[in-house]
């Protein structure tokens, strides 16, 4: 299942590999459709940073929670340099977070914002999906997986940089949501501007047309749709996954601590008398 395994193995032996494509939208912004598109045959920029193609790797997970915390502009691009490596696009968190380094990264990279049709259907999309992931029910159900320790720490060391560069208060309710996305695809467009570099606002209904113009590809037939993820309907599955796996493993340590309270006494001091008895 997407965002618990990734069995796609990254070759990172091509020096020459860069990333083409920037997709930086925020997240319930049809990235994985997007990443889907930039994968496919018909525009091939495989594979495709995502966050799914991060939290199943605890090692990526920590390059990006390292880039996070990193001030020195040319250290923290060596890091994101190694994460990147062997991706020819971007899609999706933790990319989203690094949009102005990724875009001094790679100047000839193309810029896509992709949105959704009106902010108020992004803020409720992420009160249903991503806020779940920083509540305690779910931070102390997982605690004994690294793998969810290092996610959630994630999250909030992007919130924490989003908050830096964006000016915004990120205490998750409804408004800061619609300010979040407001000023975040304002903040993008002016980071381009800076850089003279073209953005292409996309939104979903429009498929492939203005993003294969936008890439210089020709566009696919038209029995070809362009690709829909449900991601609402995959987070709602992995949620319950999580939590049950949490609450089994602590209720598998707690059966090991009650059996070493109840039981450890007796059989340790079996165990020594066995020792003593042994030695005489």
């Amino acid at each position: 299942m997407r965002f618990l395994s990734d069995e796609l193995v990254i070759d990172t032996s091509d020096p020459t590999r860069r990333v083409e494509v920037l997709a930086v939208g925020l997240p319930r912004c049809a990235t994985s459709s997007l990443q889907a598109a930039l994968e496919s045959e018909w525009l091939g920029y495989g594979p495709c940073m995502h966050m799914a193609r991060t939290v199943p790797w605890p090692e990526r997970t920590q390059m990006v929670l390292d880039a996070l915390y990193e001030p020195d502009r040319e250290k923290r691009h060596k890091i994101l340099h190694q994460l990147f490596a062997g991706f020819s696009s971007q899609s999706d968190l933790p990319g989203v977070a690094f949009t102005d380094d990724l875009m001094d990264m790679f100047p000839d990279a193309k810029i896509i914002l992709n949105q959704r049709q009106d902010v108020h259907s992004f803020a409720r999309s992420i009160s249903g999906s991503l806020m779940f992931f920083h509540t305690w029910p779910y931070i102390l159900s997982t605690l004994l997986f690294r793998t969810n320790r290092l996610h959630w720490k994630m999250h909030f060391g992007i919130y924490r940089i989003f908050n830096q560069k964006l000016g915004t208060d990120l205490d998750w309710n409804y408004d800061t949501l619609v300010d979040l996305y407001e000023k975040y695809n304002e903040w993008v467009k002016e980071e381009a501007r800076k850089r003279n570099r073209p953005v292409l606002e996309w939104q979903p209904h429009q498929g492939w047309d203005p993003i294969c113009k936008f890439l210089g590809k020709p566009v696919p037939p038209p029995e070809v749709p362009f690709p829909h993820k449900n991601d609402q309907k995959e987070m709602r599955r992995l949620k319950m996954i999580l939590v049950a796996r949490g609450l089994l493993a602590w209720a598998g340590l707690g059966a090991v601590v009650y059996a070493g309270v109840k039981y450890g006494p007796k059989y340790l001091g079996e165990l020594r008398q066995f020792t003593t008895d042994w030695l005489r």
